[in-house]
C-alpha cells in the first residue's frame, strides 16, 4: 500500500538520523552537554525538520539527548556512577556473549572474524586514542555477539544508547591502565580463541571488575 510504503521511508530516515547522531558523539562531534538545534541538524543532514524533531524523541526515549522545552535538545552527560552503573549492566550482556562465541571458535570463519576485530583494539591501542580503543572494543564485542547465535544479546547490544554509553567510557578508561588493559583483553581474546567457555567467562568478568575497581578509585574518591 502507496500509505505504508511511505510511512516505512519515514521510518527508515528516523533511523538514519538517529544512528548519525550517536556516530557523530561516538566520533567526537558532538560533545555531552552540547545543545542540539533541530534547524542546524535539518540543514546538516539535508532533510526536514520534522524527521529530525522525531528522531530527538526517540534519541531521548533512548537516554541520549535530553529535551529542552522550546530550545532543542542536548547530549546528556553522565555522572561516573551512571557510567559505572553501565559497565556493570553490559557485564552481563557481554559475558553471554563471550560464553557461546568461544563455543564456536574452532569454526576458522569465526576465528578469522574474531581475530580481525582484535587487531583494531591493537591498532588502537597503539595509537593511545582512548575513544578509537573504546569503539574498538565495543565492535570487538559486536562480532562476539553476532558469533553468538543469540539474537536477543546481538540486538541489544547495538542498540543507541548502548552505543552512546559505550563511547562515554572512554573519559575513564583506560585512563592510565593501557598496559594493564591490553594484557587483560589479550589473554580474554586467547582464551576465547582455545574454545575454553568457562575460563573466558571468568577472564573477562574478573577484568570487567578489575575496570570497575580503577574507575571508582580514579574518579569517585576525587569528587
Amino acid at each position: 500500500m502507496p500509505g505504508e510504503e511511505s510511512e516505512d521511508i519515514s521510518a527508515s530516515l528516523v533511523g538514519r538520523l538517529v544512528d548519525a547522531v550517536v556516530d557523530g558523539v561516538m566520533a567526537g562531534r558532538y560533545a555531552p552537554g552540547q545543545r542540539l538545534i533541530a534547524a542546524d541538524l535539518a540543514d546538516e543532514y539535508g532533510v526536514s525538520r520534522a524527521p529530525i524533531r522525531e528522531a530527538l524523541h526517540m534519541l531521548a526515549g533512548e537516554g541520549v539527548v535530553e529535551l529542552i522545552a522550546n530550545r532543542g535538545a542536548r547530549i546528556r552527560s553522565l555522572s561516573v556512577k551512571e557510567r559505572i552503573d553501565f559497565l556493570e549492566f553490559t557485564e552481563a550482556i557481554c559475558a553471554l556473549g563471550v560464553r557461546l562465541a568461544t563455543g564456536r571458535s574452532n569454526d576458522a570463519d569465526v576465528r578469522a572474524a574474531i581475530t580481525a576485530r582484535f587487531a583494531a583494539i591493537e591498532e588502537s591501542w597503539t595509537r593511545r586514542h582512548a575513544r578509537d580503543f573504546v569503539d574498538a572494543l565495543y565492535r570487538y564485542h559486536i562480532e562476539l555477539n553476532r558469533i553468538s547465535g543469540n539474537g536477543f544479546v546481538h540486538f541489544f547490544y547495538q542498540r543507541p544508547y548502548i552505543r552512546f554509553y559505550t563511547t562515554m567510557l572512554s573519559d575513564l578508561a583506560p585512563a592510565s591502565h593501557w598496559e594493564q588493559y591490553i594484557s587483560n583483553y589479550r589473554l580474554i581474546h586467547e582464551t576465547i580463541l582455545s574454545g575454553d567457555g568457562h575460563s573466558a567467562v571468568v577472564i573477562f568478568t574478573s577484568h570487567i571488575r578489575w575496570v570497575v575497581r580503577n574507575m571508582r578509585r580514579d574518579f569517585e574518591g576525587g569528587h
